[in-house]
This record gives C-alpha cells, sequence and structure tokens, in this order.
C-alpha cells in the first residue's frame, strides 16, 4: 500500500487543449537540470490573458532549454536577456543564478515568447510508436516591448515539421483535448503562483 498524503495533493484530470500558435507571455513553472548533457529544462505554461493555466493539469507540459554547450551560448544570453526584462530584474543577477546553478529562482519568472506548433512521429519507446503527432513550443524569445509592439515575423507561426518522411504518411492527431502520460514525475507551481510578483 502506497504511504503517500494526498491531503495537499491537487487533483488532476490528465487533459488539456493545446493554445493556439501566436504571441504569450508565458512562466516558467518547473525546472529539471540535466548537468551531464549541458543544459537545464524549463517547464512552461501561459501566465496571462484568456489561456492563462493552460497547461495547469498537464503532467507533461510544454518546455524550452537554457544549455551552456558552446555552440548554444548566443541563444542562452538572449533568453537570459528576456527573463530579465520580463521581470525587472538586473541582467547580471539573471546570469549570476544561471552561472551558480540556482535554477529554483527561475521558476515563477515570466517571459515573451512566440509559439508554434510542432508536428513529429512518436518514437519507439511511446504509447503508439509512428503515429504523426503534435505539440506546441517556443519559436521564440521575446522581450515585452517586442511582443507589446508586434516586432515579429509571423513566420514564426508556421509550423516546425519533424515527421518521419520515410514511413507511408498517417494523418497527424490533431489539436485539442489530449492524454496525459503517467509518467512525469514533477507537478507544476500552483496557478495562483503565475499572477504573483516575485522578485529574482
Amino acid at each position: 500500500m502506497p504511504n503517500v498524503d494526498l491531503s495537499n495533493v491537487q487533483e488532476s484530470t490528465g487533459v488539456f487543449t493545446d493554445i493556439e500558435p501566436g504571441a504569450y507571455t508565458l512562466v516558467i513553472t518547473n525546472v529539471e537540470p540535466h548537468p551531464e548533457d549541458e543544459y537545464v529544462r524549463l517547464y512552461w505554461d501561459v501566465a496571462e490573458g484568456p489561456s492563462k493555466g493552460a497547461y495547469a493539469q498537464s503532467q507533461y507540459p510544454p518546455s524550452d532549454v537554457l544549455s551552456w554547450k558552446q555552440g548554444a551560448l548566443g541563444f542562452t544570453k538572449h533568453k537570459l536577456h528576456v527573463i530579465a526584462d520580463s521581470n525587472g530584474a538586473p541582467q547580471q543577477v539573471v546570469e549570476q543564478a544561471f552561472q551558480m546553478d540556482d535554477w529554483r529562482r527561475f521558476v515563477g519568472k515570466k517571459f515573451g515568447a512566440v509559439v508554434r506548433r510542432r508536428l513529429y512521429t512518436a518514437g519507439p519507446n511511446s504509447k503508439n510508436p509512428g503515429a504523426d503527432k503534435t505539440a506546441v513550443e517556443v519559436a521564440a524569445w521575446m522581450s515585452p516591448a517586442e511582443l507589446a509592439e508586434g516586432k515579429w515575423s509571423k513566420s514564426l507561426l508556421n509550423d516546425r515539421d519533424q515527421r518521419d518522411k520515410t514511413k507511408v504518411a498517417q494523418p497527424v492527431q490533431q489539436p485539442g483535448v489530449a492524454a496525459v502520460p503517467a509518467s512525469f514525475s514533477e507537478g507544476i507551481s500552483d496557478p495562483d503562483l503565475y499572477s504573483e510578483d516575485i522578485p529574482f
């Protein structure tokens, strides 16, 4: 019999609806360091607007990465700059948290982004291997000013197609309600956290 305390656990239906491609203010809900591969995975949700908390019930929310591999440092510096601008923090403070592996300080921080769909083929270890599916991903990180002024190319909204072209074509899973794998072990922050003003 499991020895767990469910009194403070929020119920989850295990389903969610993917957001539409577009510009959003997002919030980092969880972090997952992978030091052996030189990156940290940042799980996110929508922080503001009608789609706020779209992935609050998902045990498998969308994510992006901060990498310290040599070839990725320019992208990572830009992302840290966006986090600083989006949260009114000095860039050196955000960069210091990154340098010190202080990943929990990133939870609750907002950032601007353009989100698009990714089309992909499920891998051999998935529940439905070989099936064509869709997910959402960040196409570009944006400062609050860039988002407000619409200073981004509409081509960023185009789907990124990573489907296996060598197999017989199958219908792409349409966006909408999607089942959630039960294997994701870490929950995400309470949706009420998204509205809090958390200094870096």
